[in-house]
């Protein structure tokens, strides 16, 4: 079986790709988290430094390996449905459901184990570099030094390890259980849908709970801000599982506000994404969470920096956002790019079928572009509404009032941040594929 998923593998390097990527900045990060909880558990660390270098890997580890999670099924899904065809093919020669699932959790567990090693190096840098800056910050005393062991960062490495196996599980059970000579009838589709629809409303209740549970709190509590920071990544996560339905509800509103509509790139873009809306999920899906949490974080922050006291603890654990909004977002960012690169890629014979049927390169870019406009407007208005109400507890009871919690400058940036790396990457990208599908498309 190991040798039939590396076989397997070698055929399709840009799923190979897109999976190992996000394993390897997945594995970097959680590495350096442990890397500083072994630091902070050290004996040559100060007493005085002990609690807040155990107390912070262990919170924001926590979230990075649940949006590691979240980003490796996203990613493993995304993969997945570019192969169907060879997936079917194994349900017709006889393969089980359990066995495609167990094929593709080989194939990720290899494809991660590779990833293992530079992941542990990366892990280890960027560990010494997060407790440089957390030394140079005063945050720490200057005598503390980088000290991770080997123990836990083998611990991360093995979390990410069982973390892609739980991906690849979880992201095959659609691709594997779709019969291969029929179509799925609609109660199978909303059957399949359920668990995942199940998920995605166990954490938003959780979530909004989370925040909600705040009011209860005095304002000077540390756990304001740790029961704050969760439920906006618990909440984004929710929106961005449910991005399918959100697809199909504003493909709804579009076709009806632009059924007049006289420009051919526009309707077609609009025709694209009500026939095959999938193509938007991953758009939606890292969008949603990169804009989600990295607004509601930056939220939370201004709402800190201007109404607690100076030097307290929640002023030192508060200035942690910024660190926790710089690691998500990159790591997001490399997500969305993987996966967006790689769905184009897929569409390479669509692309050739429009330039022979008389379609330019421009035009069919802007079919591309249009879609990812859409998508992309969509995930920031879902994203920037999910963070807000995640927020509002924490602003009525630092401030009293919820007014504070519609800061623009938080959620233009990230949405800026955001929109820009998706148009950005669909214009390269498609530029490159559409091209290249035109000139193979006329050779034909």
């Amino acid at each position: 079986m190991l040798k039939l998923a590396l076989r397997l593998f070698g055929h399709h390097r840009a799923a190979a790709v897109a999976t190992g990527l996000v394993a390897l900045v997945g594995m970097a990060l959680v590495v350096a988290m442990t890397a500083l909880l072994g630091t902070g558990l050290s004996g040559g660390t100060a007493p005085a430094d002990r609690g807040f270098l155990t107390q912070f890997p262990l919170i924001l580890g926590g979230w990075v390996v649940a949006i590691v999670v979240f980003a490796m099924v996203s990613t493993i899904g995304v993969t997945l449905a570019a192969r169907s065809g060879e997936i079917g093919g194994l349900r017709l020669i006889g393969a089980a459901p359990r066995q495609i699932r167990v094929l593709v959790s080989m194939e990720t567990l290899a494809i991660t184990a590779v990833a293992a090693l530079p992941g542990l190096g990366l892990g280890y840098l960027l560990g010494l570099l997060l407790l440089t800056g957390v030394r140079s910050a005063g945050l720490t005393a200057p005598s503390t030094s980088f000290a991770p062991g080997i123990v836990l960062p083998l611990v991360g490495v093995a979390v990410v390890l069982l973390a892609g196996v739980l991906a690849a599980w979880i992201g095959s059970r659609g691709p594997a259980r779709r019969s291969p000579v029929e179509e799925e009838s609609g109660p199978r589709r909303v059957r399949s849908a359920r668990p995942r629809r199940i998920a995605a409303i166990v954490l938003l209740a959780v979530g909004f709970g989370s925040a909600s549970a705040v009011l209860a709190l005095p304002a000077d509590s540390i756990a304001t801000t740790g029961m704050t920071g969760p439920a906006v990544v618990l909440c984004s996560i929710g929106f961005a599982i449910l991005a399918p339905e959100l697809i199909a509800a504003a493909n709804r509103i579009v076709g009806r506000l632009s059924r007049g509509a006289k420009n051919a790139e526009a309707h077609l873009a609009g025709v694209n994404l009500r026939a095959a809306p999938e193509r938007a999920r991953p758009i939606v899906t890292f969008l949603t969470l990169l804009v989600g949490v990295s607004a509601g974080t930056l939220a939370m922050q201004g709402i800190e920096n201007q109404h607690s006291v100076a030097g307290s603890t929640a002023e030192v654990l508060a200035s942690i956002n910024y660190l926790v909004v710089v690691l998500i977002s990159l790591f997001m960012a490399i997500a969305l790019t993987n996966n967006l690169v790689a769905a184009i890629g897929d569409r390479r014979t669509e692309f050739a079928t429009l330039s022979l049927i008389g379609s330019t390169v421009r035009q069919v870019r802007g079919v591309l572009l249009r879609e990812t406009a859409a998508a992309t407007l969509l995930a920031i208005v879902v994203a920037v509404v999910g963070s807000v109400v995640a927020v509002l507890p924490f602003s009525i009871v630092k401030t009293g009032s919820p007014a504070a919690a519609f800061g623009v400058w938080p959620f233009v940036g990230s949405a800026v941040f955001g929109g820009g790396v998706a148009l950005a990457v669909t214009y390269v990208a498609g530029a490159r594929v559409i091209r290249s599908a035109a000139v193979s498309g006329h050779r034909a």
